[in-house]
């Protein structure tokens, strides 16, 4: 295994998808699984300069759906034949190693910690064929939180990551906090190749959706559009 990527971590197991999460496994047929893969299109064939290699879910307050959605449309990608790397950027309330029933023991946070650009990067594979899971880490949660673990993410060391993993890698789907609630996912919508706004019918309101987009537009993200979700068919794309 070369130094670029450590596909799995010392002591940690391949990851299983949790079929109670990932629509496109437990409901390939349906319309919100249809959804999805209008989404991957939307990122794959976005029509932009430069291509779109990785994108961040920015959810304008969805009460926690923004795991769910970054999970399956980096699944859709990996099922369409696409090598994908799916990042827990959530070092407040990391829930993607949750998700895919793996341990959350080294990731993200840890590496960044290094402040090494050439430290292996602590992947795990998943339970679907080319897709990968970088899990927060250790550094990060209610394990020894600290501002530090979020100066990590406006670091240079954070643009050495980006670098190497598209260097492998076709895509990067990144989850993080909700913008209404911290900017964190502000600093990484400002380094990804794009950024899809995640709103959730019922419980978004609309001027947190407007004062998210204003968000980006000033940090300088591109916004490929959004996502509804709860919208009574399931998943909808704006």
């Amino acid at each position: 295994m070369s130094q670029t990527q450590d596909r799995t971590s010392e002591g940690q197991r391949p990851a299983t998808a949790n079929a109670n999460s990932l629509t496109l496994l437990i409901n390939p047929a349906s319309a919100t699984a249809e959804a999805y893969r209008s989404l991957r299109a939307s990122v794959k064939f976005a029509g932009v300069k430069p291509s779109v290699r990785s994108v961040l879910i920015a959810d304008a307050g969805s009460k926690g759906q923004h795991t769910s959605v970054a999970a399956n449309l980096a699944a859709a990608l990996a099922l369409g034949g696409d090598t994908t790397i799916l990042i827990d950027a959530d070092l407040r309330q990391p829930a993607l190693h949750q998700q895919f029933g793996v341990a959350n023991q080294s990731g993200l946070s840890d590496w960044l910690a290094t402040g090494d650009p050439a430290a292996p990067i602590p992947l795990v594979p998943s339970a679907i064929d080319g897709l990968s899971l970088l899990t927060a880490g250790t550094a990060s949660g209610n394990r020894g939180f600290g501002a530090a673990q979020v100066d990590y993410l406006s670091s240079d060391h954070f643009v050495d990551l980006l670098q190497r993993l598209a260097d492998t890698d076709e895509y990067l789907v990144f989850d993080a906090p909700s913008l209404a609630d911290v900017g964190d996912a502000l600093t990484i919508a400002a380094r990804v190749d794009a950024v899809v706004l995640l709103v959730r019918s019922g419980r978004t309101k609309r001027a947190a959706a407007q004062k998210a987009k204003a968000s980006l537009d000033r940090v300088g993200a591109r916004l490929l559009g959004a996502v509804l979700t709860d919208s009574g068919g399931g998943l909808r794309l704006w």
